[in-house]
């Protein structure tokens, strides 16, 4: 398109549109489309002339500062540091456990690196299923345009499907996506104990389970850590390294190497519920929740939010993704003794509205369709816990929302769950879709003095949030 020596006016307006669409709020690229367009009837000298202009503007303005940031901790992040003991142990064939939805987006990001893969299944019409649905995934990106069939046959080639584990004798690294459950995890490093090597890496992939647990039967702790991958694996960049107390440094060096491979940024996190990721995004919803009770339409926070520069709201993520997921951990927390309060979700999912999979969930939807539409019957499930109705701007309700996301993050890292504040906001940016141009969330923060802080979070700052700046 940007070849065309002779647009019309027409192509000028479509061409910003698509630049304003991929922007998603930035502004560097509309000015840059706008030197572009503006060149045309100038001459070279004053062309370069606004060009530089521009730039200087520009590099000194809050988004470059946020984009410099971000800049900076993508490079610190993928430094693999050396082990003083030992040396990096080398990664030349990999093993996944699971051929669902995050198992075969892993295996799709390990074969675009070049690693062969074993993918094993329970059993062998598991795995057929397994290499089947890999390749209805390539064939869509063949569809648009984004593999060639060539590649896609050199991909599949590459992976081979099994039910037996004794198959894993020689692989260099293991990588558990089985579902998210403690006694069918450590069942599955039970057996790859008795098989692998003893200096096989072994890896789970779990979102929330303390994976000092999962590790508690396996032989040679020191090669045991936790890569939580984030669907679609094969997409997403973000890889949260999570090593016990036992994993050897060679160990980490060795996926943060491998994170590099696989074209990801990773970050260290520590043990906790969530560990950096989920455990932010818990508080981020819980305080989406909150504006609800206190009044604020559910669908002006979403709006608020995208308007922000994520491309979806709280509450039509969570219709996306499932409610149920979130209410199967509180659910699972309840059952081993926590006091966890009911939550606005929990009522939903109570009352069988799951999301979009079961055609409603905070907003109803049409038969195929995904377009929210607001819920009469929602209104009905939660009105008796919510205020009157309350207008806030959306800016202030973004600022809000990031605010409890940078709280919780200032905790995080007062309890060395994350090593830089730097880690969280490339955690968020990656894994979460926080806008790249506004730094991540601490970094937003710690750009507003501490009255505005007060005035977003209705409340004086958390100490922990006072020491972060």
């Amino acid at each position: 398109m940007l070849f065309n020596l002779n647009p019309q006016e027409s192509w000028w307006q479509s061409t910003r549109t698509l630049v304003e669409r991929r922007a998603k709020g930035a502004s560097a690229p509309l000015r840059a489309f706008e030197l572009i367009k503006n060149s045309k009837n100038l001459s070279v000298d004053d062309a370069l002339t606004q060009e530089r202009q521009v730039f200087l503007e520009l590099r000194g303005s809050e988004e470059s500062l946020a984009l410099t940031h971000v800049f900076m901790a993508e490079r610190a992040s993928i430094k693999v540091p050396k082990s003083p003991e030992k040396s990096i142990p080398s990664i030349n064939s990999v093993a996944v456990i699971g051929g669902g939805t995050m198992g075969l987006g892993i295996v799709a990001a390990l074969r675009g690196a070049g690693l062969p893969v074993m993918l094993v299944e329970r059993d062998q019409a598991s795995v057929s299923t397994s290499i089947k649905k890999l390749g209805a995934q390539y064939d869509r990106a063949v569809v648009r345009e984004k593999l060639s069939q060539e590649n896609v046959n050199d991909l599949i080639n590459g992976v081979t499907g099994t039910d037996d584990y004794g198959q894993l004798t020689n692989v260099d690294l293991v990588i558990e996506a089985v579902f998210e459950d403690l006694d069918i995890k450590r069942d599955v490093f039970a057996r790859l104990g008795k098989v692998c090597r003893h200096d096989t890496i072994l890896a789970t992939n779990t979102s929330y389970l303390d994976p000092q647990m999962i590790a508690q039967s396996v032989p040679h702790p020191e090669r045991f850590i936790g890569l939580h991958f984030f669907s679609p694996a094969n997409i997403m960049k973000l890889l949260e390294v999570i090593p016990t107390d036992k994993t050897d440094s060679a160990v980490i060096s060795c996926a943060i190497q491998l994170a590099k491979r696989l074209n990801k940024i990773p970050v260290n996190a520590g043990i906790c519920e969530g560990f950096i990721g989920n455990r932010i995004l818990k508080r981020y919803r819980s305080a989406a929740e909150a504006l609800v009770k206190s009044g604020v339409a559910i669908a002006e926070i979403d709006q608020a939010m995208r308007d922000f520069g994520m491309a979806m709201g709280p509450f039509e993520k969570q219709d996306l993704g499932g409610l149920d997921i979130a209410w199967f951990q509180r659910e699972h927390a309840r059952a081993a003794g926590q006091i966890i309060p009911e939550t606005l979700g929990d009522r939903l999912v109570n009352a069988g509205r799951k999301g979009q999979k079961t055609s409603g969930g905070w907003y109803d939807y049409a038969e195929g369709s995904r377009q929210p539409l607001p819920s009469a019957t929602v209104s009905q499930l939660i009105g008796e816990v919510i205020a009157d109705k309350r207008e806030l701007d959306r800016l202030t309700i973004a600022g809000r929302l990031v605010a409890e996301m940078a709280k919780e993050g200032a905790i995080i890292l007062s309890e060395g769950i994350a090593q830089r504040a730097a880690d969280i906001d490339l955690v968020k940016i990656h894994g979460y879709g926080f806008p790249r141009w506004l730094g991540g969330p601490m970094f937003y923060i710690s750009q507003c003095d501490e009255q505005e802080i007060k005035r977003l979070l209705d409340r004086q700052p958390a100490d922990a949030l006072r020491r972060f700046f």
